[in-house]
């Protein structure tokens, strides 16, 4: 059996694979002369720097429909250094943490510069969230890189449920525009936990004195479908109107029968929007595009996990993620040709929002809209 999982487990256990940068189309020889562009470390693991097949579906699928200026609104960046000891049952447990545990601001750049040649790419930024990071220091190396106009940046804090709402306020006024809570902080061993276990109520209310962006990772194993998800969302909505949340992963929705139950509820929630992040699964961008349309959705691109290499393959509510990548859950592979020809799943992301554009009959514009505008009237930009 691959490594396969109900559309959920936790949101980073959700799966992805191996990494390596793309070379630009029009610098190869400057690639080739300069090591420090062909090998750099992304996440735990050395990486090299070019394929081909990269190359093909930048300039063939990609780029014709991309817009010049994008925005990505959910990348991870901080250094290794935050992290403490990840326990193997932790590991087991969440993959992910086995597999990014640094991007530095220099190599967002760099992936960015690569995987992206022709477009200028800004960004959200937020500290990992995970029980064994140093957050404070994490956070303070997000708001140190944000003060740099070179990453084109703006942040989220990420926040423990503990934590006084004070230090929200304080964040906001030291020019965080949002926050970003997580369930893993809400210490429970369960996935059936209540959004307020790890996003308090006092949190919201400082938040929403800012207007602030409220990056929502969603709990419980139904997910977007959840009816008690659905509540405390359309709850939070209501009661902190001053508040623009985003769903990150499509609300984790998966598969598609998750999708279609859940997202007709947010139909007139003009203050709940989507991201991308970390979904490879056309059939519900597509339901997305159908039912909230193209200008409540966000591209993000959860970096760097995403710079993981492999295919992901989607089997109802289930789906199964396949990689290259040299990690201790990676058992089940297919063959070295198939392997051969891998991409980063982030590239397969936008593969799969571009079907679906098309298969919903919309243009180039619906394709600028979720990966530039929406966000940038989010920021204000």
């Amino acid at each position: 059996m691959a490594h396969r999982m109900r559309d959920g487990a936790a949101d980073h256990q959700h799966s992805i694979r191996g990494a390596s940068l793309v070379r630009q189309p029009d610098m190869a020889e400057s690639v080739r002369s300069n090591p420090e562009m062909r090998r750099y470390k992304v996440m735990a693991v050395e990486i090299a720097s070019e394929r081909a097949i990269d190359r093909r579906i930048y300039i063939e699928e990609l780029a014709p429909w991309l817009p010049a200026r994008i925005i990505d609104c959910h990348v991870h960046v901080g250094l290794k250094e935050f992290w403490g000891p990840v326990s193997p049952e932790r590991a087991r447990s969440i993959w992910a943490l086995e597999v990014a545990q640094e991007n530095s601001w220099e190599d967002f750049r760099r992936t960015c510069s690569s995987l992206f040649p022709e477009q200028r790419v800004s960004v959200i930024a937020f500290a990992s969230v995970a029980r064994e990071v140093d957050i404070e220091s994490a956070n303070e190396y997000v708001r140190a890189g944000v003060a740099d106009p070179a990453n084109d940046a703006v942040g989220l804090f990420a926040t423990r449920p503990e934590w006084d709402a004070g230090l929200i306020r304080d964040a906001m006024l030291q020019g965080f525009k949002g926050i970003k809570p997580y369930p893993d902080l809400a210490m429970k061993d369960t996935l059936e936990t209540s959004i307020y276990d790890f996003l308090p109520r006092e949190h919201l209310a400082a938040l929403d004195e800012f207007g602030g962006i409220l990056m929502l990772h969603l709990p419980r194993s139904g997910r977007l479908a959840d009816p008690d998800n659905v509540r405390e969302v359309l709850e939070i909505s209501d009661t902190y109107p001053d508040v623009t949340i985003i769903l990150a992963h499509v609300g984790r929705a998966y598969g598609l029968t998750t999708a279609k139950r859940g997202l007709p509820h947010f139909i007139d929630r003009e203050s709940v929007y989507f991201d991308i992040s970390a979904n490879l699964n056309a059939d519900v961008f597509q339901c997305a595009l159908e039912t909230i349309g193209p200008g409540r959705l966000l591209y993000g691109s959860d970096l760097p996990v995403t710079l993981m290499r492999g295919v992901r393959e989607h089997f109802g509510e289930h789906y199964v993620n396949y990689t290259d990548g040299p990690y201790s859950w990676n058992t089940h592979r297919k063959s070295a040709e198939e392997e051969a020809n891998y991409t980063y799943y982030l590239y397969e992301q936008l593969r799969s929002l571009v079907s679906a554009i098309k298969k919903t009959g919309l243009g180039r514009d619906a394709c600028d809209r979720v990966l530039y505008s929406n966000c940038a009237r989010l920021i204000g930009r």
